[in-house]
């Protein structure tokens, strides 16, 4: 059985076995969007994982002697279960296919590239296709042995307390839950952010609503840097609405130190004060919206990051909670 698919053979119906975000990326790859390449280990291999290992007996034990109302307790139980699948061992087969396709990922002189392992989700017997905020992201890594260790805690982070507690308020039985995650070639991004095809705050379809910071857009993502905004319209032909160029306060990037991994770093100098994105930027991104918009046929909520004055399409999802 196959637990591991390129993201260009993926497909936007797809989304209960692989979750959401890796079909939408396959969808959008399909169509000719600028998405960086990579694979998805599916929805399958976790559950492959938890069988060889006997492991959700145990984990289902764990979860259903919790106490909702004593939130530290969770945070305690639902280490012990993260440890329990990080230390389990990878069925054999299963991890030479996942080796396979970390070795298709490489740079130009064919050296081993940055990844990204990001976690793609949903829920079974549910059309629920994300989680935002709930999983892991891990950025800047490198190498068999530090990608396969960062898939374990992608897999993993299905059931971080804040996940645990979050299916809990929903009713979703713990034993639901769909974790796939997907490795990308990493784009090391100059500015990066979101761009939704409606407004999300009044519900205006007439208008695109940009938000920029400078590196990874996990800043922005985050909720705690200072961003710029920025309204473009609809109309043709397009117009620059709203432009607020703030005060940016911190950004994210490869971990300069390390060489490896991400760091957050406070800006200084003319990054504080200079606008993320020019005139033509704004524009193309509203093109990219509509284009977005018209494939899946509702108004989305897209990340994005410019990496050289190249533009690269992260996740696209249907913009929750969008006035009528």
């Amino acid at each position: 059985m196959a637990y591991v698919k390129q993201i260009k053979d993926l497909r936007k119906d797809e989304s209960l076995e692989n979750g959401g975000k890796a079909a939408n990326l396959g969808e959008m790859t399909q169509n000719g969007f600028n998405v960086p390449g990579g694979f998805c280990v599916t929805g399958k291999a976790l559950d492959y994982l938890l069988e060889t290992n006997g492991l959700l007996p145990k984990i289902m034990e764990i979860i259903n002697a919790m106490d909702f109302n004593d939130y530290a307790s969770i945070e305690k139980q639902s280490a012990d279960i993260r440890e329990m699948i990080t230390g389990a061992p990878i069925p054999e087969d299963m991890e030479k296919e996942i080796k396979e396709h970390i070795h298709r990922i490489k740079t130009p002189d064919r050296d081993d590239a940055f990844v990204a392992v990001r976690s793609s989700v949903s829920v079974k017997d549910s059309p629920i296709t994300s989680f935002p905020g709930m999983m892991d992201t891990y950025h800047f890594i490198k190498g068999e042995e530090q990608i396969i260790e960062y898939i374990r805690s992608c897999w993993a982070s299905l059931f971080t307390a804040r996940a645990i507690y979050r299916r809990h308020q929903q009713d979703i039985p713990q034993d639901k839950g769909v974790i796939a995650p997907i490795v990308q070639k990493m784009v090391n991004s100059d500015v990066a952010g979101v761009l939704f095809t409606a407004n999300p705050v009044t519900g205006a379809r007439d208008e695109f609503v940009i938000e920029a910071n400078w590196g990874l857009g996990e800043s922005l993502v985050s909720g705690e840097a200072i961003v710029d905004y920025f309204v473009v319209t609809r109309g043709n032909p397009r117009k620059i609405k709203q432009k607020k160029v703030m005060n940016k306060n911190i950004m994210i990037t490869i971990d300069k130190e390390k060489g490896i991994g991400r760091k957050k770093y406070e800006l200084t100098g003319n990054m504080v004060t200079d606008c993320t994105l020019t005139e033509e930027q704004l524009y193309e991104l509203a093109e990219l919206g509509a284009k977005v918009e018209k494939v899946f046929e509702c108004p989305q909520d897209i990340e994005w990051a410019y990496e050289n004055g190249e533009l690269f399409l992260l996740q696209a999802r249907k913009i929750k909670g969008l006035k009528e």
